[in-house]
């Protein structure tokens, strides 16, 4: 049965469908992110003419409010994140983190460590969840009757924005271009989610199994292709620097080249439009996400060769857990995005105990606000 979209000034979406609106059968009303159903009284017939209706197109969003979950796990990642950066200016971070920078590498004791390790969580939550948001804004501008073209358009704009932040307030902060012996310009993370945000602009409107399926296939193609085009230390390429390899050398410095990082945003884009069309299976999509995604990284790591960019050769714990992160090994996304994962299951499940409390209230404020906190 063809299904009807009925929106009503000030009043939630409606889907129903002909018959209901004739009064023959229930029809659920959106509200929040739950299907409510309403029960239209026998006696109407119809609806009144001053009733604006129109059919709104496939894929119309079915959250109507925040998720916490997802505003929660990214508040604990801006946490983590200023944690990261205060370390910055305390101590030394681990140089055989980067790609082109191989073992040995002096060890921090474990408590430094461990803090640098959980801080790992957060660029690919960061681009993850941006790539998801992309979907559920998306479906949320659509269900406002935003035309495909207006939604791009928006969504370009934010991308650039970003961009434009990074390589000027940013990076005067950051000291970038006024500090002795820093590079005149830093492609950084915003630079990356801005990016990242302007190609998700159009592939966006991919079919969810074609968007899942390519950003997957990138991220296990990608090894391959930074093996193949590696940048000699000192080399200014700059626009090979920007899309695939990482470099602090010369004018340009980049930690976050755009093609790495676009397959976890794309496959968080596709993770966006499942979850918003099944809303009650969100806790076990993720908790089947994060456990395959964990149970991959082991083998993958002991095997030490595809998906390491930096090997394990031996050593204690420190060096099993040393990851690629400049670029991101596949090992690394798959520790990090599976625990990204079970983290999300958690809070998702936990709602309703986690949501009321103050302290929560302040994490998942943190998360709602990522852009002005960070």
């Amino acid at each position: 049965m063809q299904p009807v979209w009925i929106r009503t000034e000030g009043m939630p979406v409606m889907r129903t469908s002909r018959k209901a609106v004739e009064g023959e059968e229930t029809c659920p009303i959106l509200h929040r992110e739950h299907v409510v159903p309403l029960t239209l009284a026998p006696h109407v017939r119809g609806v009144s003419s001053s009733t604006a209706y129109r059919q709104l197109p496939r894929g119309v969003a079915r959250v109507k409010r925040r998720l916490f979950a997802i505003d929660a796990v990214r508040g604990w990642v801006m946490i983590f994140m200023a944690l990261d950066h205060a370390m910055l200016f305390t101590y030394y971070h681990i140089s055989a983190e980067a790609f082109q920078r191989r073992l040995p590498d002096p060890m921090p004791e474990a408590p430094h460590y461990l803090t640098r390790f959980i801080t790992h969580y957060c660029a690919p939550t960061f681009i993850f969840l941006a790539g998801l948001g992309v979907a559920l804004y998306t479906l949320s501008r659509r269900s406002q009757g935003l035309s495909e073209a207006e939604i791009t358009r928006k969504l370009v704009t934010r991308g650039l924005l970003l961009v434009a932040l990074q390589l000027t307030i940013i990076n005067l902060i950051w000291g970038f271009g006024v500090s002795s012996g820093a590079a005149l310009t830093y492609f950084g993370v915003l630079s990356c989610i801005g990016a990242g945000m302007v190609i998700l602009a159009f592939a966006r409107r991919l079919p969810v199994p074609t968007l899942g399926g390519g950003s997957l296939l990138m991220l296990l193609l990608m090894p391959a292709v930074l093996s193949a085009t590696r940048v000699p230390p000192g080399a200014e390429r700059p626009l090979l620097e920007i899309l695939l390899q990482p470099s602090d050398k010369g004018w340009l410095a980049v930690n976050y080249p755009v093609l790495p990082w676009l397959g976890v945003m794309g496959l968080g884009c596709a993770c966006g439009y499942w979850i918003a069309d099944r809303p009650g299976r969100t806790s076990r999509f993720f908790l089947f996400l994060g456990a395959a995604m964990l149970a991959a990284w082991l083998p993958l790591r002991l095997a030490g060769g595809f998906g390491n960019l930096t090997p394990y050769l031996g050593g204690d714990w420190r060096h099993f857990l040393l990851m690629s992160k400049y670029p991101p090994s596949l090992a690394f996304l798959l520790w990090t995005l599976g625990g990204m994962s079970l983290a999300i299951a958690v809070h998702n499940h936990l709602e309703k105990r986690l949501s009321v409390t103050r302290f929560f209230g302040i994490v998942s404020l943190f998360g709602r606000t990522p852009l002005f906190f960070y």
